[in-house]
């Protein structure tokens, strides 16, 4: 699917990071702030990935100090953000929002800096609902607000994560590649 499922959609819905803004952030330096973090409270860490260690904070009563170094590396990132060729295209038409695995205010300050803020009608962040994508609710929480239809919403992304959540949703998705050979 690619820009033809663009025009017949009554409402878009974007990903935040790699889709519409690149977040500057060293993940490896998110990583191993996390891991050194949950170490000196005694919780070993047997080399899991960013999400494992956020799953691994929740699980062990530390999940919100793993969420504010997260989310301290996303506002300083969403500052130094560069902004995407996708930024240039969002439609005025139609309802956007934006569904994002970055903390909600990583992504209000991505969406400020770049002046995207005024035409995104409804956001969700990874710390906004209790389910993160994959898991369906963001998604449909962002097309629920902007009053659109799921089946009638293209779900704009960059993973894997983000085209299973829009499956689950029941929405369209479109990889912003291949908006970009388009």
């Amino acid at each position: 699917m690619a820009p033809s499922t663009l025009a017949s959609a009554t409402a878009i819905v974007y990903d935040l990071d790699g889709t519409l803004v690149r977040l500057d952030v060293d993940w490896n330096a998110v990583r191993e702030n996390v891991t050194a973090a949950l170490q000196s409270r005694g919780v070993e860490t047997d080399g899991e990935d960013l999400w494992g260690l956020l799953s691994l904070g929740k699980e062990t009563d530390n999940g919100a100090l793993v969420e504010s170094i997260i989310a301290d590396h996303e506002r300083t990132g969403a500052h130094n953000s560069t902004r995407l060729f996708l930024a240039d295209a969002i439609p005025t038409s139609i309802p956007v929002g934006v569904c994002s695995l970055n903390c909600a205010s990583a992504v209000h300050i991505a969406l400020e800096t770049h002046g995207l803020s005024e035409r995104v009608s409804a956001m969700v962040g990874r710390d906004s609902l209790p389910e993160q994508k994959p898991h369906p609710e963001p998604l449909l929480s962002v097309i629920d607000e902007l009053g659109a239809d799921p089946a009638e919403t293209v779900f704009i992304g960059d993973s894997k994560s983000d085209a299973e959540t829009a499956t689950r949703a029941g929405t369209k998705f479109v990889y912003v590649e291949a908006l970009r050979r388009a």
